[in-house]
């Protein structure tokens, strides 16, 4: 993060350079940190499966950024996690690869479809 050049800065007015007024947004809306986030863009322009992937990970992830917030909590530091920070150290590419065909929609059942056996 970049230090505060702003005097009226707000909390949030260390994102995205100290001038800018919306820094709040993000954190007041944590959705459009997530789905605007750097790391997220990776998954613009991939197929229907990465996309949707992504788009229903925000509460899994907004859940892992929680537990951390309360673990610095519970040991007695400052809360200096910031959602759209954590964002940016979350490897999605990464996690996604490596799930299972099946649960990536990776699969070529679309183009074979199952057959049944007719027995008479």
């Amino acid at each position: 993060m970049t230090t505060n050049n702003n005097p009226g800065g707000g909390p949030g007015a260390n994102y995205y350079g100290s001038n800018n007024s919306f820094a709040d947004f993000f954190t007041d809306y944590p959705q459009a940190a997530y789905y605007s986030s750097p790391s997220g863009t990776a998954f613009s322009g991939q197929s229907a499966n990465t996309q949707r992937y992504y788009q229903n990970q925000f509460q899994n992830v907004y859940n892992e950024f929680l537990g951390g917030l309360g673990q610095q909590i519970r040991s007695g530091a400052d809360p200096t996690l910031r959602f759209a920070d954590y964002l940016e150290t979350t490897p999605f590419t990464e996690r996604y690869a490596a799930l299972p065909p099946q649960m990536a929609g990776r699969t070529t059942r679309q183009f074979g479809p199952g057959t049944r056996q007719i027995y008479f």
